[in-house]
């Protein structure tokens, strides 16, 4: 029982560093490609106003 236990214990926490590393990894592959920053942040607006990316308001 207590194998069992310790097997539980030791997997959940592995899996639970896995996802963010996994995430981290994800981001660095991004940011080495050049993907294009998220238009919520404030760099990210600004980078798409220059490319003309973004949608003018009619009014």
């Amino acid at each position: 029982m207590d194998f069992g236990l310790g097997i539980l214990t030791f997997g959940t926490l592995g899996f639970g560093l896995l996802i963010p590393y996994l995430t981290l990894r994800g981001l660095q592959k991004l940011k080495e490609h050049g993907a294009p920053k998220s238009s919520l942040s404030r760099d990210g607006i600004v980078e798409r106003k220059r490319k003309g990316s973004v949608a003018q308001n009619a009014g």
